[in-house]
């Protein structure tokens, strides 16, 4: 790996994919059966294959994603500097934030009060919430930062790094790296452990207002190892010769860590020993498969060409505003007999239209183009 301040192009395209994966893994937990009882347009229709894949893909994406936005966040301070930085994140991130923020609130009320009107079938947290809104003095939902949380909890990183700098010292850096590869992985699982005991398993996302303490810990590690790789230019390239273990050992984490979670979500969670065996399949599933999904990507992501570029310009747009157009995609759909495949592969090929045809019609010739999909896009 170079560590010159040039495009990682196999980074920009697994950022990429996993933001466009976001519209799978949200469309999939509507036909999950053990998401039925906490996902808002959970449907009738539901598959075990859903089930497999949705708890799959949350295993590994999001710690995927705080992972390049360390490697990003040295990057740039590294060519920029501080201030440079600083404003940087401000437009690409912080902008954002406050402005779809409101605006995706506004939306998602609207979507709600579609579903509350059309759907025969709601959903148990559609139920819970139906009297909420529907009554003459009608209450008012938490405030939530929905799946922008990644967007809200990357700031307190940005602030933490400018402390962490002294912290994590390159001596310190180098120490750590001098530990044989595995071990080093294993001391990573080890330190992955208590933020998982504190959360229901699989780690729900900590949308509310209140920064959650125990994602800062948990996705506070994978952001560091970012940094870490893109200061140490081998720290990756150690593990190059075991990718396909690393596939393995994440296979077998993930395989143990679905057999024992329990078939309602909703269900007390496991105690003991079991819990303690749950987490340990989370953590080290979660590890593997991110470590995994960038040596994947660097043997056969490492390249631009025009499709690449273009999944990586509208990414962030459609990661931005898909929530509530696949939302009330759903509700359209929720008392329709149709199968939970035809219904998921609908839902999906929607919302990503209509959030390109937004980009396209909306975005791309506007202010708003160059902040959401620049030349150089990094988040």
């Amino acid at each position: 790996m170079q560590q010159s301040p040039g495009r990682f192009y196999y980074l920009d395209n697994l950022r990429a994919f996993a933001m466009l994966s976001g519209v799978l893994f949200h469309a999939a937990l509507a036909y999950s059966p053990k998401a039925q009882g906490f996902w808002l347009s959970a449907d009738p229709q539901q598959h075990a294959l859903f089930d497999v894949f949705a708890w799959a893909s949350h295993l590994f994406r999001m710690p995927l994603f705080f992972f390049l936005a360390g490697f990003f966040t040295a990057l740039l301070w590294q060519k920029a500097g501080g201030v440079a930085f600083a404003k940087n994140r401000l437009l690409r991130v912080a902008l954002p934030l406050l402005l779809f923020l409101p605006l995706l609130t506004l939306a998602m009320h609207g979507v709600l009060q579609f579903g509350l009107a059309t759907v025969q079938q709601p959903s148990a947290l559609l139920q819970l919430i139906k009297p909420m809104l529907t009554a003459e003095a009608p209450a008012e939902l938490p405030l939530s930062t929905m799946h922008l949380w990644f967007l809200y909890h990357l700031l307190f990183f940005y602030v933490l790094t400018y402390c962490a700098r002294t912290l994590l010292s390159d001596a310190l850096q180098a120490r750590l790296l001098a530990l044989p590869p595995w071990l080093l992985l294993l001391l990573l699982v080890l330190l992955l452990l208590p933020p998982l005991s504190l959360v229901p398993a699989p780690v729900p996302a900590p949308e509310w207002i209140f920064p959650a303490l125990w994602a800062l810990w948990f996705y506070g590690l994978f952001f560091a190892c970012g940094y870490v790789v893109f200061r140490h230019a081998d720290a990756l390239s150690r593990y190059s010769a075991d990718r396909r273990v690393l596939l393995g050992l994440g296979a077998i984490s993930y395989l143990v860590f679905y057999q024992l979670l329990p078939a309602d979500l909703r269900a007390q969670q496991p105690q003991g020993w079991t819990k303690l065996l749950i987490i340990v399949c989370e953590a080290s599933g979660a590890l593997c498969w991110t470590l995994a999904a960038l040596l994947y990507g660097q043997r056969y992501l490492n390249r631009s060409n025009p499709v690449l570029r273009y999944l990586s310009g509208v990414s962030y747009w459609v990661y931005l505003v898909h929530i509530p157009l696949l939302f009330l995609v759903q509700f359209g759909m929720t008392d329709l007999l149709w199968p939970a495949g035809v219904k998921f592969l609908v839902a999906v090929l929607v919302t990503l239209s209509g959030c390109l045809l937004s980009f396209h019609l909306l975005v791309k010739p506007t202010l708003l183009g160059k902040i959401v999909a620049p030349a150089a896009a990094r988040v």
